[in-house]
């Protein structure tokens, strides 16, 4: 009978093993790529800087990302996929009436996405004009947000609580309003509140969807 091969060694180091240092040394850049990007500008932040800063190698840095717009799409997209969890979330929430829901809803938005300027910097701005491969992406990122929205109109407007309508020109056209209220607020010397950023956004939200409403009961009301 023949003998089965021995499996194969991870190879460890101080206790930890070659594809933990891997994705250590991605975080460290992700991390530092928040920072630079976020502080001095995208392209003001050249790999040899991202590698000093997070404490590796130019070998290993290509072992993670394949260069330097990788870099900012993987960060970007851990931005996105986090703000758009958040507002889902409260979205989905059982139990809350549509006043409340809104607020809380850009409540979690603005922590999730704002609190941190970094965090805005790069999603709102440093990802424009980067490239047409980034920018692509941008735009599905405006376009998911939207049928986030999208999603939820549809489930007041089963419940009767807005009329029967394409809610998706409508939802993306919030999406690029809320878009630039952020770019207004990153690029002004001296910007209001978060507080103050919340309370517009949600404003803004339950124009539409409040008003939404309004225009439903008035509908049930000439029939």
């Amino acid at each position: 009978m023949s003998k089965k091969p021995a499996p194969s060694k991870r190879r460890v180091y101080g206790g930890i093993d070659a594809e933990q240092r891997v994705q250590e040394r991605r975080e460290r850049l992700l991390e530092t790529a928040l920072e630079l990007f976020a502080t001095q500008g995208y392209q003001n932040t050249p790999i040899e800087q991202l590698c000093s800063e997070a404490r590796v190698t130019t070998r290993y840095f290509y072992e993670a990302f394949p260069g330097r717009e990788a870099l900012l799409l993987a960060l970007y997209e851990r931005l996105i996929r986090e703000a758009q969890a958040a507002v889902r979330e409260v979205l989905q929430r059982p139990g809350l009436d549509l006043a409340a829901r809104i607020p809380r809803a850009m409540r979690a938005f603005v922590e999730s996405y704002v609190a941190d300027r970094r965090r805005a910097q790069i999603g709102v701005l440093e990802v424009v004009g980067v490239s047409p491969a980034v920018e692509q992406r941008r735009r599905e990122v405006i376009r998911e947000f939207a049928q986030v929205l999208e999603g939820y109109a549809d489930s007041l407007v089963a419940q009767g609580l807005l009329p029967q309508r394409d809610y998706h020109p409508v939802s993306l056209a919030l999406v690029g309003g809320i878009n630039e209220l952020l770019a207004e607020w990153l690029m002004t010397g001296s910007p209001g509140s978060l507080q103050q950023l919340q309370e517009t956004i949600s404003d803004v939200m339950q124009a539409l969807l409040l008003g939404g409403a309004v225009m439903a009961q008035q509908a049930k009301g000439r029939k």
